[in-house]
C-alpha cells in the first residue's frame, strides 16, 4: 500500500496588523533619516545628549578628547555660565557658534558639579556613517526580516513574539538619532526599551516549549507592567536620579527574560523536546545577537573613547535571520512521527 502523501499546507493570509505597524515603524523610519541627514555639516558639541541633558557614551573615536570619558552620564547644567533650560535650547545655540569655538560646560553627576572645556565640532558625513547609518539601516531592516517570517507562517506563535522582539528592539534603535536632537520621538523611543522585556517573555514562553494558560496570563501581566513602566520613563525623565534607576530595571529585565529564553532553549535541547538542530540554530541566533552587547557591559570600564554604534548594531540581525531558518527550514514536517526530535516522556505521550 503506497503511503498517503502530506497533506498541503493551507495557505495563510497576511494578518493586517503586520502591514499596518510595519507601515507605521517605516515612516517614523523615514522621519529620523531626514532629521538624521540635517545633522551633516551643522556645528555640534563634540558629544551626544538626550533630552533631559545627559551625556551618552555614544560617539566616533574621531571625537577622542581626555574630558569625554570623564563627563558621560552626567548632566549638562549650563554653557558658559547661562544656565541650560532644555536640549533643544542648547542644539540651537552650539549650532549659532563657529567650529572651534571653546564652550564651557558645567555639569553634574552624583552631587558633585564640575566644568569641561570643549571646542565646537563640525558634524561630518564620516560621523553619520559611523554613528545614525548602523541605526537607521538595522532598525528598519530588524522589523522588515520578523515581518516577513510572519508573512511566511501568520498562525506560528514563535514567530509573532519574535517579531514582537525584532519589532520593539528595531524602534529603539531606529529612533536613536532622534534621541540626540530634535527630540521628537523620544516617547516612542523610551516605550520600545520598556517593550523589550516582555516580548523576550513571550518568545521564551512561545518556543521550545508549549504554554499554558496561566503562562499566557503571565505574559499579559507582564506586557502591562512594562507598557507602565515605560510611561513612567516618558514622564519622569527630566528626573534624573529616578530615570536611571528606572532604566537600570528594564535593562535588568531584559537581560534576565533574554537568559531566561537561552536557558529555556538549553533545557529542551537535553530533553530532546524539539529537532536539536532547530534548537541549536535558536540558541546561536540568542548568543550571537547579544554577544556584543555584553561584551560591551564587561569592557566600558576600561573603555576609552565613545562607542561605535556599528559593531555592536549589526549582529542584531542575526537574530531574526537565524531564527527564521530555525522556525521555518528547519519545522518538522507535517504528519512526522511523533517521536521525531523529542524526549523519552514526549515520546511516551505520542504514544499514550
Amino acid at each position: 500500500m503506497r503511503p498517503s502523501a502530506p497533506a498541503p499546507r493551507a495557505r495563510e493570509t497576511r494578518p493586517r496588523w503586520l502591514v499596518g505597524s510595519l507601515a507605521i515603524i517605516l515612516a517614523v523610519g523615514a522621519a529620523c533619516t531626514h532629521a538624521a541627514l540635517r545633522w551633516v555639516g551643522r556645528p555640534f558639541a563634540g558629544l551626544l545628549f538626550a533630552d533631559n541633558l545627559i551625556v551618552v557614551s555614544i560617539g566616533s573615536a574621531s571625537w577622542r578628547d581626555p574630558e569625554l570619558r570623564r563627563i558621560e552620564w552626567s548632566r549638562i547644567m549650563a554653557v558658559d555660565g547661562v544656565p541650560v533650560q532644555s536640549a533643544r535650547a542648547l542644539l540651537q545655540a552650539i549650532a549659532a557658534r563657529r567650529p572651534g569655538d571653546a564652550l564651557t560646560y558645567t555639569l553634574q553627576r552624583d552631587g558633585e558639579a564640575f566644568r569641561v572645556s570643549l571646542p565646537v565640532r563640525v558634524f561630518t558625513w564620516q560621523d553619520f556613517r559611523e554613528i545614525f547609518a548602523p541605526m537607521l539601516a538595522v532598525g528598519s531592516l530588524l522589523p522588515v526580516l520578523a515581518g516577513a517570517l510572519v508573512a511566511l507562517r501568520p498562525a506560528r506563535a514563535e514567530l509573532r513574539a519574535l517579531y514582537a522582539v525584532c519589532a520593539a528592539i528595531g524602534v529603539a534603535i531606529l529612533t536613536g538619532p532622534d534621541q540626540y536632537g530634535p527630540y521628537r520621538f523620544t516617547a516612542l523611543y523610551l516605550l520600545a526599551i520598556a517593550a523589550v522585556p516582555p516580548a523576550t517573555l513571550q518568545l521564551a514562553v512561545a518556543y521550545p516549549w508549549s504554554p499554558d494558560r496561566r503562562l499566557r496570563r503571565t505574559v499579559r501581566l507582564a506586557w502591562g507592567v512594562f507598557l507602565l513602566l515605560g510611561a513612567a520613563l516618558v514622564l519622569l525623565r527630566a528626573r534624573v536620579g529616578t530615570f536611571l534607576v528606572l532604566l537600570y530595571v528594564v535593562y535588568f529585565a531584559l537581560a534576565n527574560a533574554a537568559l531566561l529564553y537561552a536557558g529555556s532553549l538549553v533545557a529542551a535541547l537535553v530533553v530532546r523536546r524539539r529537532p536539536r538542530a532547530q534548537l541549536a540554530l535558536a540558541l546561536a541566533a540568542v548568543v550571537l545577537a547579544a554577544a556584543p552587547g555584553a561584551l560591551v557591559l564587561l569592557v566600558y570600564p576600561l573603555m576609552t573613547e565613545p562607542i561605535a554604534p556599528a559593531w555592536m548594531l549589526l549582529p542584531v540581525l542575526l537574530l531574526p535571520l537565524v531564527s527564521g531558518l530555525a522556525f521555518i527550514a528547519l519545522e518538522p514536517e507535517r504528519g512526522a512521527s511523533a517521536g521525531a526530535g523529542t524526549g523519552p516522556a514526549e515520546r511516551a505521550e505520542g504514544a499514550a
